[in-house]
């Protein structure tokens, strides 16, 4: 995987962060307020919103969808907010990018306000460009909107980008523009979710990330 990678563009949670989301607590909210905006009530939390979003944005409602649903989401991602921690090696990752002049940039499910309050933190934000979090974009990955998006600010080819994550959906954004990715242990989805999907890599640490572009 090595020397022609120009850009490596990373999730957030599960990824650089460990994942804290209450999953199940926050999709059995999450099902109430979209069946209660007349919305489908099968799949995950980013499968809902896409649903949804689809038939919001033929309809030109994607405004009153956000109004009514993006709360929800929010609540969560601000309970999640409170536990994160770095995944041991991010900061040097992300550093050792820098020097040897390969961008970094983001692609997250979580929203803007909780994403610029973790980054800050964690003082994560000056690696990192450009972040694209679910507020900026109509679909939420494994749509591959907001990775377009990443590659088309950059100006970087997919094939010449590495994306690195921790889920099923981070696989499936990835791969819908042609990008190579590395799936880390520990995240959202457990290694066995990979077997009918399997990543380039599945790698334990962020010394595996400088490894595959050494």
């Amino acid at each position: 995987m090595a020397a022609d990678i120009d850009a490596v563009v990373f999730d957030f949670e599960g990824t650089l962060v460990d994942f804290q989301w209450r999953l199940a607590e926050a999709e059995t909210e999450l099902r109430r307020a979209f069946a209660a905006a007349g919305h489908a009530t099968s799949g995950n939390y980013a499968e809902l919103w896409n649903a949804a979003a689809d038939l919001a944005a033929a309809r030109g409602g994607l405004g009153e969808l956000r109004r009514a649903l993006c709360p929800v989401y929010d609540r969560w991602d601000a309970d999640a907010l409170s536990r994160w921690r770095p995944r041991p090696g991010v900061s040097e990752l992300l550093r050792e990018l820098q020097r040897r002049g390969i961008r970094a940039a983001m692609v997250s499910n979580i929203g803007r306000a909780a994403l610029a309050r973790a980054l800050g933190r964690f003082d994560l934000e000056r690696w990192l460009s450009p972040v694209v979090s679910r507020d900026e974009v109509t679909w939420m990955k494994p749509h591959p909107e907001g990775v377009r998006r990443v590659l088309a600010t950059l100006g970087v080819a997919p094939s010449a980008a590495l994306f690195v994550g921790d889920s099923r959906a981070d696989v499936l954004a990835a791969r819908a523009v042609g990008m190579r990715v590395a799936i880390i242990r520990g995240g959202e989805c457990g290694e066995a979710a990979f077997a009918s999907l399997p990543p380039d890599r599945l790698i334990s640490g962020f010394d595996e990330v400088s490894a595959l572009i050494a």
